[in-house]
């Protein structure tokens, strides 16, 4: 064989080889992309496939991530964690990995850890300015929960009026113990009868528990003591919609617009 083509050939088998290396690296170091899914039946599958590869060879740290973000996606922020930090430990330089964190913690209320997750996502990539809003979020939330805490113990060690128990109860609702501001409004109303805005309160709390019979009815009440409230009417019209749509068996995954 002429020494050209020994050449050649080990030319090209070391291209070859070195391709395969670059094709393995670039696969085993790409980072995940963004996943739309186009409805919960997609989502579920997506899920039971990743569950399946965790049981049988392991989850690499890209599905990991991927696989939290489903979860997420779901509404089950805790099963999401430690798969974050699994593919934070592996993997620490995604920022990604660290937003999702951020939001699994944020939706358990977890407020310092998610500002430290997103925090860390920020010094990887200064260019996720929206983290800087979140962040301010959970700081908002913090300090509605300190309130919410400096209420609770005024009000056991005295009764302050209606007023201190009704803004206890819109604390309440915005962070959705709804039961408990429930009972707050039952307080309330006994003594305070005529005001529009407990009205709003208890239709509101109604309507977060599902119970849209008595949202219209309580939304009803505070439009007959304001009956020029545009807002209210608006309300009004939007809980008996979603009401009727409930009795027909419609969809009604739209539900209420936030105030």
């Amino acid at each position: 064989m002429k020494r050209n083509t020994v050449i050649a050939i080990v030319l090209a088998v070391l291209g070859l080889v070195s391709w395969s290396g670059y094709s393995w690296y670039r696969a085993h170091n790409a980072l995940p992309q963004p996943v739309l899914y186009r409805g919960m039946e997609e989502l579920n599958g997506d899920i039971r496939r990743l569950e399946g590869l965790k049981g049988s060879r392991g989850l690499s740290w890209r599905d990991s991530y991927r696989l939290a973000v489903a979860y997420i996606q779901k509404g089950d922020p805790g099963a999401a964690v430690p798969l974050l930090e699994d593919a934070a430990r592996r993997h620490p330089g995604f920022s990604k990995t660290y937003e999702s964190l951020g939001m699994a913690y944020f939706r358990q209320d977890k407020l310092d850890r998610a500002i430290e997750a997103w925090d860390r996502a920020l010094k990887i990539d200064p260019s996720a300015e929206f983290l800087k809003g979140m962040m301010e979020r959970a700081r908002q939330r913090q300090e509605i929960f300190k309130r919410i805490s400096a209420l609770e113990t005024e009000l056991k060690t005295a009764d302050s009026g209606w007023e201190k128990r009704f803004e206890l109860a819109a604390l309440y609702l915005g962070v959705k113990r709804v039961e408990d501001a429930k009972a707050e409004l039952d307080r309330v109303v006994r003594v305070k009868k005529d005001s529009p805005l407990v009205y709003d309160a208890i239709a509101e709390a109604n309507a977060l528990s599902g119970d849209f019979e008595k949202a219209v009815e309580a939304e009803q009440k505070a439009l007959r003591l304001d009956p020029k409230n545009e807002v209210l009417k608006k309300r009004l019209a939007e809980m008996e919609r979603v009401g009727k749509g409930i009795k027909e068996g419609k969809d009604h995954m739209g539900g209420m617009s936030g105030r």
